[in-house]
């Protein structure tokens, strides 16, 4: 007798071959057979007409903090995530006890948009050692399988407290640093991260811990993980638009990728000399992987979560009253009148990493499921409206409820595809746990089906599973997962390939601190099984939590 057989659907295995007529049949948490199942099961899924894949991989997440309130990690497994990459951009809780959490949460609350008071809330922070957190998070139930790599900000501002934001590592403080590398690759951590970039800061604008380090401090932290064989180093790079300056930094990552014998990977935009970074790390003999998103960066926003205009002095005014009072304010002419010029002509001063940006009304689109959607410049307009009148109409009428989407980029779809074509890269750029309010990638994998495959046709569903299965399940190293062969883990999602896609985003508060997050729920997703147990059927939670840390 079988615990779960999924019957009857067109089974892709996850390497890029082609998809089978067949079963499926799990038994204690593995595949034990592919093809036409016989004998009975405990539990049967219906899959006749749709697609059986393995369960999807996303390779970069921040849901260190996250997970210890909500098992299903936002709207992820909605979207068919059964395993999940934590710990990126030096960005982890630990190591470091509770009196080291003030430093640890000031690396991170701008860069990845975390509420402090929601991590004081909802994290108990009974750990002092990386293997503790890993063990803190082993216990908790999941409903998704998680994976930690050990950040640098947290383990400067653990050994070195304040300095960590001032000073350079003494040789005291680097042995101590790779010390507890090791100990966290030894305990199962999956690599050492950290970021070099200038849109990590602090909320005064001061570098993150990390950017604090030389790069010597880098390569003696990254060359104690290859001292354990094993382990990835992940890194947010450093950029310049000087030649010389880029040719530098391309030189140090070859090195250390080659000397180390540790494999590299880091996000890429699609952007000409971040791929020839990987490129040449490639050339030089290391291992290197781009992380690509499947569209371009955008801020999702609205008044119940960030608008560009709270960064002018009126509008912060408004915006700290309850909705209720901003209604009454709103609805006042003289007041509008006021708000839509500073809106128009204020000071919006400069926004880093994800940060909502200053408004291009041009750009910026109303969220209403419409495709393409209208932009506010083009529909205000044809309303014979101010551009910022318009989203405080549609706002007004929608009971706040109206979202907009605005480019963080200039990233055009071509330069996405070519990424997403390049050798070395892998989808992996969902950021989930990070930027809850501004953000919303949870849908990766099925905007990628939708858009790229089904619409698009600019890769075969194999090809598209297996992008999103089997590459990042190598990438990361996990043994037994992103493939449905006898023996597999049995991560499996069910799948509607006319169907599959996204719901239109929405907000809701259920942070530790009431605050808001964005959610999205998908369509066509018929079924997600996570270690051979149904966690998610019909689109919605069974409250089964049968996911593990992966170590």
């Amino acid at each position: 007798m079988h615990d779960l057989v999924i019957r009857g659907g067109t089974v892709f295995d996850g390497t890029g071959a082609e998809g089978v007529l067949g079963d499926v049949a799990v038994r204690a948490g593995r595949v034990v057979e592919v093809g036409r199942v016989a004998g009975g099961a405990t539990r049967t899924v219906d899959a006749s007409g749709l697609y059986v894949v393995p369960g999807f991989v996303d390779g970069h997440t921040h849901l260190d903090a996250q997970i210890f309130w909500d098992p299903y990690a936002g709207s992820l497994l909605a979207h068919g995530v059964t395993t999940a990459v934590m710990g990126n951009c030096g960005f982890t809780l630990a190591p470091g006890g509770e009196e080291h959490a003030e430093l640890v949460v000031r690396s991170i609350e701008r860069s990845e948009d975390m509420s402090r008071e929601a991590i004081a809330r909802g994290v108990p922070w009974t750990w002092r050692t990386f293997p503790e957190y890993l063990d803190a998070v082993d216990a908790l139930p999941k409903a998704l399988n998680l994976v930690g790599q050990l950040g640098h900000s947290a383990l400067r501002a653990a050994v070195m407290g304040e300095r960590a934001f001032t000073e350079p590592a003494t040789d005291a403080d680097v042995a101590r640093m790779a010390a507890a590398v090791e100990e966290a690759i030894a305990a199962g951590a999956r690599g050492f991260s950290t970021s070099r970039s200038r849109a990590h800061a602090t909320r005064t604008g001061t570098p993150v811990a990390s950017r604090l380090a030389a790069w010597d401090e880098v390569v003696a932290l990254v060359t104690a993980m290859g001292r354990r064989g094993r382990g990835l180093f992940q890194l947010a790079p450093e950029r310049s638009t000087e030649l010389a300056a880029l040719a530098d930094f391309q030189a140090r990552l070859r090195d250390l990728a080659v000397t180390s014998g540790r494999p590299v990977t880091f996000m890429v935009g699609g952007q000409d000399e971040q791929l020839d970074t990987v490129a040449r790390v490639v050339a030089a003999g290391g291992a290197a992987t781009g992380q690509v998103h499947v569209r371009g960066f955008e801020n999702v926003f609205g008044f119940r979560t960030a608008l560009p205009f709270d960064r002018l002095e009126r509008w912060r005014e408004v915006r700290s009253r309850p909705l209720d009072a901003q209604r009454r304010l709103l609805e006042d002419e003289a007041v509008r009148a006021a708000l839509i010029d500073e809106a128009e002509h204020g000071d919006y001063g400069e926004a880093i990493g994800a940060e909502v940006r200053a408004p291009d009304f041009d750009a910026i689109t109303i969220v209403d499921g419409a495709e393409p959607e209208r932009t506010v410049a083009a529909a205000a307009a044809a309303r014979d409206l101010r551009p910022v009148e318009l989203m405080i109409h549609l706002a007004l009428a929608s009971d706040f409820d109206q979202l907009f989407r605005q480019p963080l980029s200039d990233t055009s779809p071509e330069q996405v595809l070519r990424a997403l074509r390049h050798p070395h890269t892998v989808i992996a750029a969902s950021d989930s746990g990070a930027h809850v309010s501004q953000i919303l990638d949870s849908n990766i994998p099925t905007w990628f089906l939708a858009h790229w495959v089904r619409d698009r046709g600019a890769f075969t569903w194999p090809e598209a599973i297996h992008m999103l299965t089997g590459r990042p399940a190598a990438v990361w190293g996990l043994e037994g997962r992103g493939t449905l062969r006898p023996g597999s883990h049995a991560d499996v999602v069910v799948l509607d390939p006319e169907t599959v896609g996204s719901e239109p985003p929405r907000v809701v508060n259920d942070l530790p601190d009431g605050g808001p997050r964005l959610a999205q729920g998908a369509t066509g997703i018929h079924a997600v099984i996570v270690n051979g147990t149904l966690t998610l059927e019909g689109g919605r939670a069974t409250g089964d939590t049968s996911g593990r840390l992966l170590r």
